[in-house]
């Protein structure tokens, strides 16, 4: 007997769509949320076992449970889409998701945007909300965690967690969206999902939608002008490092 494996990379491209692309980027954010939840019950199952204040488990592990919400929301996302859209993976015109090299030119104009990005959109930021704390809740978290956690977590930060966003809504969410309407729709609507889906990490103040605004322009200007994904990761990694130095400088 015999057994007939499917070869995944000349199969015809599955559907997407705006509605499929939306509940793949709603299933990464819910598995987050799914981690988050499942990693607070066991601090509190520890903390009465141990008979001490779960805040206390909570902060002294914060960086660690960070990352493994990253790593359970991640995983199981990238494994999905590679089952099902393995053409789309590497396709510059869109629908596909663009990751491609595309050139050294090209990252280096992505970390060139990302630092004409950095001042403007603090600047946005400081001056439609000057009393933010965004980043309080980071310099708790590190303030509380061992060295070898600081640096995993910078690097999810800074390394995984622009990597699968890019991948999301810059790849995913802007190709099933240009399936079905106009391009400037769907980058419209791209744009301003991903700024909506950052508001939680701000506290969910609504001054700082224009930053996102402006951060998600750039690096969907780079997704469509290089065909590639990779110059807007690497502007968002620097980006992502820029801010997370900065919130961490009193720490140093």
């Amino acid at each position: 007997m015999t057994f007939a494996y499917p070869n995944l990379a000349s199969a015809a491209p599955a559907a997407l769509g705006p509605w499929r692309a939306l509940g793949l980027v709603a299933l990464y954010f819910a598995l987050q949320i799914a981690a988050a939840l499942l990693w607070m019950l066991g601090a509190h199952v520890a903390a009465h076992v141990e008979q001490r204040p779960a805040a206390d488990l909570l902060a002294a592990h914060g960086s660690l449970m960070l990352s493994a919400v990253l790593l359970f929301a991640t995983l199981p996302t990238l494994l999905l889409l590679r089952l099902h859209w393995p053409a789309r993976w590497s396709a510059a015109a869109l629908p596909g998701f663009g990751l491609r090299w595309p050139g050294l030119r090209w990252i280096l104009g992505g970390l060139l945007l990302a630092a004409l990005l950095l001042p403007l959109v603090l600047g946005l930021n400081a001056a439609l909300f000057p009393r933010q704390g965004v980043t309080q809740s980071v310099l708790v978290i590190f303030d509380h965690a061992r060295l070898w956690m600081r640096v995993l977590l910078t690097l999810m930060i800074v390394l995984l967690a622009p990597f699968v966003e890019e991948l999301l809504f810059r790849g995913v969410l802007l190709a099933g969206l240009s399936e079905r309407l106009p391009l400037r729709w769907a980058v419209a609507l791209s744009v301003l999902l991903f700024a909506i889906a950052h508001l939680p990490d701000t506290g969910g103040h609504w001054q700082v939608l224009p930053g996102l605004i402006a951060l998600a322009l750039g690096l969907t200007w780079l997704r469509l002008r290089s065909g590639s994904l990779l110059p807007g990761y690497a502007a968002h990694a620097l980006y992502n490092a820029s801010v997370l130095a900065l919130a961490l400088w009193p720490l140093l």
